[in-house]
């Protein structure tokens, strides 16, 4: 790869039931993590309490059902912790990663609305209460809890760990300036990291660069800080139904975006590409010419399998332009000449997910 082309490569995939044929069991998703062991998701069911598994060919199933009212959803070496606030296990619930079982329960009776979780190297959970404006610390451990904050907080909602800093980092939804907040775990002060100035900040999460992602109800985008929050936040995709509390799957550089009121979950990989990065001709590949291009774009890719394909353009922000194939195509070489006259200059990408291919191209539209 020539690094010095390295750009970010922002491609929206939605898992389609087109290509799994199962049944949505997503109802209202709130939060979402993954399993890396069981290369899967987990996603809590604001709208039935349920959490459900995503696996790798978007198959969905119940991991469990126990729940009545779930939010949080936090991985702890082999268990998933779970923030709830109705039910026989209303508080902080842990759940095995095999088998789905409760092994943790810790009731915090003065909760009012218990939802994003965090945990520190030491054994403990950090879950902010939006409607009390506290912060709980939990001892895994010890199977208890304190109240760490309950003062100076405006709706707090999606929190992190910072472990260089010993801190958390805190979004305020109904701070004047809608603030991330600083929670210095030597001493408790708080204070202000950045002013986001963005309404209804929900989602918050961080990715292998240390960058900070974090989603917005009211303008429904996803945004990007640097790490060290000294530019305005970039505005990585938009157009979405209520994007809730994102997560950036480190293992394979995706950004998972729950569509709360969509009743989907957005994938949106974000990876180093290079323009034109030399690839072997291999089954599977996808090859275009000229690129950049002007009107017309040659496309080649090769189906190991025959299958439902689907060929489709995306533009920067994510969002949907053309699909050039949705239907069954048989095995082997496939030629497409798309004619993009009409199309306004810039950057777009290419996607082609089949039988044995999943592939995607950055385009360049002078």
């Amino acid at each position: 790869m020539n690094y010095m082309k390295r750009t970010f490569t922002l491609l929206m995939l939605v898992f389609s039931m087109i290509f799994c044929n199962a049944q949505n069991l997503l109802n209202n998703p709130e939060s979402i993590v993954y399993d890396a062991a069981a290369d899967r998701y987990l996603v809590s069911n604001c709208g039935d309490g349920q959490i459900v598994a995503i696996a790798s060919d978007g198959q969905q199933s119940y991991f469990n059902t126990d729940m009545t009212a779930t939010l949080g959803l936090h991985l702890v070496g082999d268990t998933l912790y779970v923030s709830s606030n109705d039910g026989p296990y209303s508080g902080i619930v842990g759940m095995l990663l095999s088998s789905g079982d409760i092994v943790f329960h810790v009731d915090i009776p003065e909760k009012e609305l218990l939802n994003d979780i965090a945990s520190d190297n030491a054994g403990h959970l950090y879950v902010t209460d939006s409607e009390a404006n506290k912060i709980f610390k939990v001892n895994i451990a010890g199977m208890s809890y304190t109240t760490l904050v309950d003062a100076g907080l405006g709706y707090p909602n999606g929190i992190l760990y910072d472990e260089t800093n010993n801190r958390l980092m805190v979004l305020n939804c109904l701070l004047a300036s809608r603030p991330i907040l600083s929670v210095d775990l030597d001493d408790l002060t708080l204070s202000t990291i950045v002013e986001t100035g963005i309404s209804a900040i929900d989602g918050f999460t961080e990715d292998n660069d240390g960058n900070y992602y974090f989603s917005s109800w009211t303008t429904d985008r996803v945004y990007r800080y640097d790490h060290l929050f000294t530019n305005p936040p970039e505005i990585i995709a938009g157009g979405y139904t209520d994007p809730a509390d994102i997560y950036y799957n480190k293992t394979n550089d995706i950004l998972a975006i729950p569509n709360f009121n969509a009743d989907t979950i957005i994938f949106l990989p974000i990876s180093p590409m290079g323009v034109d990065d030399p690839k072997p001709a291999e089954e599977g590949y996808i090859r275009i010419y000229p690129n950049p291009f002007t009107e017309m774009l040659n496309i080649n890719f090769d189906l190991a399998a025959s299958g439902f394909t689907k060929v489709s353009v995306y533009n920067a922000e994510g969002r949907l332009v053309d699909d050039l194939v949705k239907h069954y195509l048989n095995c082997g070489d496939h030629y497409i000449n798309w004619e993009s006259s009409n199309l306004e200059p810039g950057i777009y990408f290419l996607v082609v997910c089949g039988e044995g291919i999943y592939e995607s191209k950055k385009l360049i539209k002078n």
